[in-house]
C-alpha cells in the first residue's frame, strides 16, 4: 500500500484541488458513474461487497478534482509478480482526460517498479468501447477474449502490460 501523499506527488497531483484519496465504499455512493458502469452496479450482486474485498486485500483509490470524484481505480496482487487491476470511471472523467491519462501512466509504472510486478491485467467488457481505447493507449496488449465472463454472461478482453 503507498500513502496518498506519496501517490499524488507520484500522479503529480497537488494534493488540495486535485487529489488521489484512499478508496472508500462510500465513494461509489458519492461517484455520479458512467453509464456503463452504473449498469454493472445495478446488475451485478453484492458488487460494492465484491469491490470492498477487493480493496481490502490490496490497494485501491479515488482520485478528486474540484470536489468532484473523477474515478476509483485499485491493484490487486495474485502472487509475486502478477496483479490485476480495476478502474471504476465518473461519468465526468472526459473533463479531465489528460490529467488522468497521464496519473494513470505514472500510477502503472510506479506500483509495477515498487511491487516487483512484472505483469499487470485487467479485463474490458466487449462493447466498453472506451475502455477498450484507454487500455491501449497505456500500453496495455489484448491477449484474447474470455467469452462468457462477465457477471452478464457477456464476452470480456483480457488486457496485459508487461514491466
Amino acid at each position: 500500500m503507498f500513502s496518498v501523499d506519496e501517490l499524488n506527488q507520484v500522479m503529480r497531483f497537488d494534493g488540495v484541488k486535485h487529489k488521489v484519496v484512499d478508496w472508500s465504499p462510500m465513494h461509489l455512493q458519492l461517484c455520479e458513474i458512467n453509464d456503463f458502469d452504473a449498469w454493472n452496479l445495478k446488475n451485478f450482486p453484492n458488487y460494492q461487497q465484491y469491490l470492498s474485498n477487493f480493496a481490502s486485500q490490496g490497494m485501491a483509490y479515488t482520485g478528486i478534482g474540484d470536489g468532484i470524484i473523477y474515478g476509483m481505480w485499485g491493484v490487486y496482487e495474485f502472487w509475486p509478480g502478477c496483479a490485476e487491476a480495476w478502474l471504476i470511471p465518473s461519468k465526468h472523467i472526459g473533463q479531465k482526460t489528460m490529467a488522468f491519462h497521464r496519473a494513470a501512466l505514472a500510477f502503472f509504472e510506479y506500483v509495477a517498479a515498487q511491487k516487483g510486478i512484472k505483469r499487470l491485467q485487467f479485463t474490458v467488457h466487449t462493447q466498453n468501447v472506451h475502455a477498450d481505447r484507454w487500455a491501449q493507449r497505456c500500453y496495455f496488449k489484448c491477449e484474447g477474449v474470455l467469452r462468457k465472463y462477465g457477471p452478464d454472461g457477456a464476452d470480456y478482453y483480457m488486457y496485459s502490460r508487461m514491466f
